[in-house]
């Protein structure tokens, strides 16, 4: 018998209940027992009593028991002791990013096999869970790339694109393989070319709706939103694509991303005895050794990344310039068709130092060396320099103009270049790129 069956027992004997009665919670055969006129028990009871532990001399009582008494004695509910309870709960591992990156494994390798079905029943696995921003970016982007494969015309040119990509790879300047391959089929389908004109319509969507249509034709995978690491991902069984792709109105200042020299950058590209010479050469070789490094950085600093640029001219022509970048910039460079040129201007960035001066900093601009076909006074072949690629607010933008663009396309390794004419009726461009959905559309439609 409980504790609690034992005080029942007592308060009832203390008010001279009958002997006949049962205490409550009692059975009836313990009523029919005599009870001492001293209040003490029956010998069952008290055993009971004795065998409780909490009822003996010296013994820890429960603390919540022990609040249940006060509640009973003072009538006023006390406040339970949780002195001993842990100071934090112990909280099962978080293990969504664990899961998400498991799934977006599964997701990249299934992309190979090009089942649009498939892709989309993974996405909708995740699309209904609590993801965080890029999770939930990554998701929704390619759910939409996976619609527009369902189109037709842009299955049947992926899985050409895909076909001759993997019977011909330059895995040394993929980009110029990807546009060969990318062109062969778009000259078969003037369908899909208007695409490229209907986005010039689309002016601030037009950058995200491209990488997304390119993505769709080459059957990768979305990964980014045009900044500074790749934007699209295509993927084999042995090796992957990291592709960056842009989309402008006209040549001339292309966003190539984010760069600038880092403090130990010397240190990286140069020997021992070349940082002694930087350090201490002549003003000549200095000069000579600043510039390499400022051409190894940014080298560097694109490794691995494929450029996939479009340019629709005013009269429908649709421009595509492959450009691995990395390689190409060296090869140039080691071949003096490139020169880095510095200066400082009134508009020049600059920084304060901890004596609180302020330090410009120096103007960075990659030219175009080529010769003019004439000789100078010394028999010499005459040069003149172009602009090719300039660094503003810290920004890296190709500001070549397109007749430079379409001559280094033709002599440099790792870029091609390549055009399509608008066939149809010239009248036809405009209504082309007017054909847009409206914000209306956009954003009041009934799902």
């Amino acid at each position: 018998m409980s504790k609690i069956a034992i005080e029942e027992w007592y308060a009832e004997a203390s008010g001279d209940v009958a002997a006949n009665q049962a205490p409550m919670g009692m059975p009836d055969s313990m009523a029919a027992q005599q009870i001492d006129p001293m209040g003490s028990p029956p010998a069952d009871l008290q055993a009971v009593k004795n065998s409780d532990p909490s009822t003996q001399p010296g013994a820890q009582s429960d603390p919540n028991v022990a609040n249940q008494d006060n509640v009973q004695q003072s009538g006023q509910p006390q406040m339970p002791d949780v002195s001993q309870d842990p100071q934090a709960p112990d909280m099962p591992e978080e293990t969504e990013d664990a899961d998400f990156e498991q799934w977006k494994n599964n997701f990249f390798k299934e992309s190979i096999k090009g089942d649009v079905g498939k892709l989309i029943d993974l996405i909708h696995q995740v699309r209904d869970l609590e993801l965080d921003s890029y999770p939930r970016k990554f998701v929704e982007d390619n759910l939409q790339v996976c619609f527009l494969r369902q189109n037709a015309n842009i299955d049947k040119a992926s899985k050409e694109i895909r076909r001759l990509v993997k019977e011909d790879l330059d895995k040394n300047n993929p980009s110029v393989s990807l546009v060969n391959h990318m062109d062969s089929v778009f000259q078969k389908m003037p369908e899909l070319n208007s695409v490229f004109i209907k986005l010039k319509g689309l002016l601030g969507m037009k950058g995200d709706l491209h990488r997304k249509f390119i993505s769709a034709v080459i059957g990768g995978v979305q990964v980014g939103t045009g900044g500074n690491n790749e934007d699209v991902i295509y993927n084999e069984r042995s090796y992957s694509v990291r592709i960056s792709t842009r989309y402008n109105d006209r040549w001339g200042k292309v966003d190539i991303g984010k760069w600038s020299l880092k403090e130990d950058d010397a240190d990286h590209y140069l020997t021992e005895p070349e940082q002694r010479r930087l350090e201490e050469g002549s003003p000549e070789e200095k000069d000579v050794l600043r510039r390499r490094i400022v051409m190894e950085s940014i080298a560097e600093s694109f490794n691995k990344r494929s450029f996939l640029i479009n340019v629709v001219g005013e009269d429908g022509t649709i421009y595509t310039l492959g450009w691995d970048i990395s390689g190409s910039l060296q090869s140039a460079y080691t071949d003096g068709k490139l020169i880095v040129k510095t200066s400082q201007g009134e508009n020049s960035e600059a920084m304060i130092n901890d004596q609180g001066m302020i330090v410009p900093y120096m103007d960075i601009k990659i030219k175009y060396s080529k010769e003019t076909g004439q000789l100078d006074e010394d028999g010499k072949p005459v040069k003149e320099e172009h602009d090719f690629m300039e660094r503003i607010d810290g920004m890296l933008f190709l500001t070549a103009q397109f007749n430079i663009i379409k001559e280094t396309a033709s002599s440099f390794t790792g870029m091609v270049l390549k055009e399509i004419p608008y066939s149809g009726n010239p009248s036809d461009i405009r209504v082309i790129q007017r054909c847009v959905p409206s914000s209306q559309e956009i954003l009041l439609r009934t799902c």
